[in-house]
Order: C-alpha cells, then sequence, then structure tokens
C-alpha cells in the first residue's frame, strides 16, 4: 500500500513568504516661525510706579540738537557782524587821526616868544620882610604871542630863577595873566635874593660902578599854560623858558647888552 508521508509543517515557502524588518518613520518636521511666534509666551514686568522714566517728546530731541550743533548761518551772521563793526572802528579811528593830523598842521601851536627889556637890582629896605636877604631884582619881559588863532593863558604857579656863574641868586613867581591871538605885552618879575651875602660882582654894579668884565646872568622861568584854540580848549601844558644875557651894571642906567632866549612847550 503506497501511502504518502507529510512532513509536519510541509513547506508552504510558496504561501507564506519572508518579508524583511521595515524602517523607522522620519522625524516630524520642525515647526513653522508663525507657529513658534504663536506659542511664544507674553512676560508682564511691573515697575515700581517711582522709577518709571518717561521718552521726551520727538520736540525736545530737536531742540537738544540744535543747542550741541548750532545753526551755521547764525554763526556767519554773528561773524559777519563782528567784523563789519571792527570794520566801522577802524575807518572811524583812520578818519580822526587824519583830522587831527590836518587841524595840527592848520593850527599848530607857536611858542611865545620871550625877550628882557631890563634888569636892576635893589636893596632891601630896613622895614623889608627880606631885609636880612639878598637883593631884590626887577626884571622887566617882553612877550609876544605869534599864534592867529590861539590864545595863551598863564596859570598859577609859574616860577622864576635868576643865576650868577650856575649859582641861584634869586628867585620869584611868575605873574598870572591872559594873552591874546597874536598879541605882546611887557610883564615885570619880582625876585629875592636867596643868600644874604651878595657876590663881588653884583655888589659892585649896584653901586653904579661898571666893573671891567660884563656880568653874565641866566634867567629860567617854567610856567604851567593852557592853550585855547578859539573857544575850543585844547589842553594843558609847560612852558620852560631859558635866557643868558649880559648886562653893563644892575644899578641906574642898566642895559643889555647882549641876550639868547629859548622857549619850549612841555606836553
Amino acid at each position: 500500500m503506497e501511502g504518502r508521508v507529510s512532513s509536519v509543517g510541509g513547506d508552504d515557502s510558496d504561501d507564506d513568504p519572508i518579508m524583511p524588518p521595515r524602517p523607522p518613520p522620519p522625524p516630524p518636521p520642525p515647526p513653522s516661525s508663525s507657529v513658534q511666534a504663536h506659542c511664544s509666551e507674553t512676560y508682564v514686568i511691573q515697575i515700581p510706579k517711582n522709577q518709571i522714566y518717561r521718552i521726551p517728546p520727538p520736540e525736545n530731541a530737536i531742540i537738544a540738537e540744535r543747542h550741541r550743533t548750532p545753526d551755521k548761518s547764525n554763526k556767519n551772521k554773528v561773524c559777519c557782524s563782528s567784523l563789519w563793526i571792527i570794520g566801522v572802528i577802524l575807518v572811524a579811528a583812520v578818519l580822526i587821526g587824519l583830522a587831527l593830523v590836518v587841524f595840527y598842521f592848520m593850527f599848530s601851536p607857536k611858542v611865545p616868544i620871550f625877550s628882557i627889556a631890563h634888569v636892576l637890582a635893589k636893596n632891601n629896605t630896613h622895614s623889608s620882610p627880606h631885609k636880612h636877604s639878598g637883593p631884590r631884582y626887577e626884571i622887566s619881559m617882553d612877550v609876544k604871542n605869534p599864534n592867529q588863532f590861539m590864545a595863551i593863558n598863564y596859570k598859577h604857579g609859574g616860577v622864576a630863577a635868576l643865576s650868577f656863574k650856575g649859582k641861584k641868586i634869586a628867585k620869584g613867581e611868575f605873574p598870572t595873566w591872559y594873552q591874546g591871538e597874536n598879541s605882546a605885552k611887557r610883564i615885570k618879575l619880582f625876585l629875592q635874593g636867596v643868600n644874604a651875602a651878595v657876590p663881588y660882582e653884583i655888589g659892585k654894579t649896584m653901586n653904579g660902578k661898571k666893573p671891567k668884565v660884563l656880568v653874565s646872568l641866566a634867567l629860567d622861568v617854567k610856567v604851567p599854560v593852557k592853550v585855547k584854540f578859539g573857544v575850543i580848549k585844547k589842553w594843558s601844558m609847560d612852558t620852560n623858558v631859558a635866557c643868558k644875557l649880559k648886562v653893563s651894571t644892575l644899578g641906574v642906567g642898566s642895559r643889555i647888552l647882549s641876550q639868547e632866549c629859548h622857549t619850549e612847550f612841555k606836553f
């Protein structure tokens, strides 16, 4: 008897084939930015009221910027104004200087002309308060003002001194007086001797004796004056006069034999 033996489990490879293992699923895609923004969290921060800082409006920022960087046009205007003022001052100074130069050359002050007309020495009387001092000298002077438009006012404080051989023998005050334009006048100086001892040559000529040698004297005058051009006061100054002269005698009949006077203004 022919029998068929079947194997347990038989060969069913044709019916159930063996499958390979499946790969793992891919990871999910990352969420988009919109999803992240939507999922972002919101935080609320509380600040104390006394620490709240206010933001200034934009107008304040513009003003601060202008102060920090000033407008160039305004700066240029200020510079132009300053230059204009300086220019005006310089032009005015030049014009004033030219006017003064013209004024000086048109009305330049000329010094007065002094000359000695007479010199006389007298002994003091017993009743004179200067009886114990030297003799008294009387000097006549001619003064001429050569200025056409300038008057001279000789003020208080002028002094005069008479010297013999370099030593002062008499002194006194210069008179105060007013001299008009282009005028001449004779004035007198009264000088008092400074020493009781009279030089021998001076005493000899006072007695009327003519010395063998002429007496040489020097007269120095310093007087403050104020010069005026019409009604305009100009300035004050000092007038210095230095005269050298030779006389025949200092007594009666005295004559000026030679003289040389020099005058200058001291500003």
